[in-house]
């Protein structure tokens, strides 16, 4: 067994205590696909594993271009050695790689706000919790355009139904990039290949719909069944005959579910298209953290501030700068990054 092999089973050990989870050649083979591109940092005490993070390399969308983030995740301790400082360390290495790499922003869901504070991290982003009956989601209409039932990673797909030629895998998961990277993502991840194989193949196998006009592509669903619920994991539409198209797809459903759920990025507005929406139950609900790694890559693509303000850093002093004519607010790292987020309208797709 190879150096790699060994560190990536005693991380997969760590995550699956630490987190409560089972062991299964699925979770496996997905914790393997994601340390594809990610790096962990660990410590250990007599050669034994005792903490880990995991910092997964991301890049997302920010002001026209594509920016490095680091994902931030599997922060882990066995409960013996919880409380000695590891973690703190590795976070500090984690800031200071990413710093010299020039990452521009960090990301992470937390377990508490308020630790992740001590590292510049602040609450940043919202999801919107849809929940409603099955009947009353909105119906759509018959399109020009169809939706075909698709797989990224299977040799057969069926198209209303029926068993049709094979549209490859290949063609699939080309379109579903091109609308992604053609919806409004600005804070969202530019997912790789490889990150929409290790979202969609490794860690979950969902279904997905993908509606299209004369061959093009408009639209698509990722969609799961849990017990009576049809969960939306991800609805883009470029179009509205795309959305109605979908729409009706899945109001298709609604005989054999109770419910519609989707867990959507903070900007959607279902709610606008149902005929009931007071029979929806709509939650927002905090998500994720985020911090500027490096401010002067930060800068690059986004210029100044326009109000004064004066942010400090205590992980990486290099970031502290005064901005502004007249009396600056101080902030943190995070709080700016925070303000510079909403200001900016950023959204997160991702659920993971």
């Amino acid at each position: 067994m190879n150096t790699n092999t060994i560190l990536s089973k005693e991380l997969l050990d760590l995550s699956i205590y630490a987190f409560h989870k089972k062991r299964t050649p699925e979770r496996e083979r997905a914790f393997s696909a994601l340390l594809n591109f990610s790096t962990p940092y660990t410590h250990r005490s007599a050669s034994a594993l005792t903490s880990m993070v995991i910092d997964s390399h991301f890049e997302v969308h920010w002001g026209g271009k594509r920016v490095k983030m680091s994902g931030v995740g599997y922060v882990a301790s066995y409960p013996e050695y919880r409380g000695n400082g590891a973690i703190r360390g590795l976070m500090t290495e984690l800031l200071r790689d990413n710093y010299e790499a020039g990452t521009v922003f960090s990301y992470l869901a937390p377990f508490s706000y308020e630790f992740y504070g001590k590292f510049g991290y602040h609450y940043a982003f919202e999801q919107k919790l849809y929940r409603l009956p099955a009947q009353d989601f909105p119906q759509g209409r018959r399109t020009i355009g169809r939706v075909s039932r698709e797989q990224i990673s299977s040799k057969e797909h069926a198209t209303d139904g029926a068993v049709s030629p094979l549209m490859s895998s290949s063609e699939t998961l080309t379109d579903l990039m091109k609308i992604h990277e053609s919806a409004y993502n600005k804070g969202s991840l530019a997912r790789s290949v490889e990150q929409w194989h290790y979202y969609f193949e490794y860690k979950s196998q969902p279904y997905f719909a993908v509606y299209r006009e004369e061959g093009k592509a408009l639209g698509y669903l990722i969609y799961e069944f849990s017990g009576m619920d049809f969960v939306i994991r991800e609805l883009i539409t470029l179009t509205d005959e795309a959305k109605q198209g979908l729409y009706r797809f899945i109001a298709s459903h609604a005989g054999a579910f109770s419910e519609v759920v989707w867990q959507a990025p903070s900007d959607v507005t279902l709610e606008q298209d149902m005929r009931e929406p007071q029979h929806a139950k709509i939650s927002l609900l905090p998500y994720m953290q985020a911090r500027i790694v490096n401010l002067d890559a930060f800068l690059e693509s986004y210029g100044p501030p326009d109000f004064p303000v004066e942010i400090i850093d205590e992980i990486l002093p290099e970031n502290n700068r005064i901005f502004g004519e007249g009396q600056p607010e101080k902030m943190s790292i995070g709080e700016f990054t925070a303000k510079i987020l909403r200001k900016e309208q950023a959204i997160l797709r991702e659920y993971f």
